[in-house]
This record gives structure tokens, sequence and C-alpha cells, in this order.
């Protein structure tokens, strides 16, 4: 969806807008910012540096606005006082945080998460997911890989179960948790809802 691979079928559409065109890198970077699964920060740039760069480099926001931009989304993940050190010297859950004030400093609608909180111990899952419902409040769209299901089930406005590549069910979460139709999903939820 994010253009980091060339897709091989089937088109990706945002506001009209085919994603998977050629020039899916130009509007990717209108449309959309990601969080990975191994935070990718910048090791020699501080915090604030992270999230200033793609704002300035691609967006080309002046650089006081891209700092004060960042340092209130820095503020809204908990994390302002840390803006100037560099990543390395934080824990796994801050460095995801930090990852979302990034995504979050690109003022883009869309933001995809890719397991974000897979690489984290049990501690810092909670952190991310707590930021992450808070957004789930505002008018951003998150597109997110998870196998947190609590957290799809109440955050989520739709679910889409995908198994080998392909879609096996979506819907509603009330739906996809409390009535799934294919076998398939249901033996998924069996082992993960125990």
């Amino acid at each position: 969806m994010n253009g980091l691979e060339e897709a091989t079928d089937g088109t990706v559409s945002v506001d009209g807008h085919e994603m998977t065109k050629k020039d899916r890198a130009k509007l990717n970077r209108e449309y959309s910012s990601m969080v990975f699964q191994q935070f990718n920060l910048y090791p020699h740039l501080s915090v604030l540096g992270n999230l200033t760069l793609a704002p300035t480099k691609l967006k080309k926001m002046p650089k006081k606005e891209a700092e004060e931009l960042a340092m209130e989304n820095l503020e809204r993940v908990g994390l302002a006082h840390k803006a100037h050190v560099l990543p390395t010297t934080l824990s796994g859950g801050q460095q995801q945080r930090i990852a979302i004030a990034r995504a979050l400093t690109m003022k883009n609608p869309i933001i995809y998460f890719d397991e974000p909180t897979s690489a984290l111990d049990p501690e810092m899952v909670k952190e991310v997911l707590d930021i992450m419902v808070e957004l789930g409040k505002e008018d951003i769209t998150m597109v997110t890989v998870t196998h947190e299901m609590g957290f799809a089930r109440e955050v989520a406005d739709r679910v889409v179960f995908c198994d080998g590549g392909k879609i096996i069910e979506e819907g509603t979460p009330e739906h996809f948790f409390t009535s799934p139709k294919e076998e398939r999903t249901q033996a998924f939820l069996s082992k993960i809802l125990r």
C-alpha cells in the first residue's frame, strides 16, 4: 500500500488517486506516513532531528515550523524531554513512540503501522497501544497490521483477516469477533481469544 514494494496485482486508491501508479512515491509522501516494526530511527540524529528531517526535506516545511510541530508531537507521546538525545539511548517502547511522533509530524491523513508492538516487551506494548487508541479517536486513518486482537477490537472500524496473501474475511469488529463466517477465521480466533 505504501509503495515500498511494487504491487503485482490489484490497485490501491486514496482520495481518487491510484497509489500503485508510477508516481506512487510522490503520492505516498503526500498522503501517508509509516511506523515500522523496528522503529527505523536514524541513530546519528537526535530525536528532534529524526522528526524534522522528512517535513523539511520532503514537504519543504520551514525548520522552525517543523521543530514546533515535532515538539507538539513529542509532547503528545510523552517524550518532549527526550528531544535532544540520540534514539539509541531510549527503550524500545520510547523509540516506537518517537516513530509515531515522527509519522504525525508529516501531517499526512494516513499512517501505516507494521506490527508496531511485535518488537516490544509486554510493558512497552501498552505504552504504544495507548497512544494508538488515542489516535483512533482523531481524524487520522490508521492501517495497522497487528496480532493485538484486543486493540483491533477496540479501535478498528474495519477488520481484514489475511492468510497466505489473500483476504479471508473482512467486516466490522462486531462481525469479525462475534460471528465470523469463514472456517479459517474461526480457527484463528479460537486460538487467539482463549
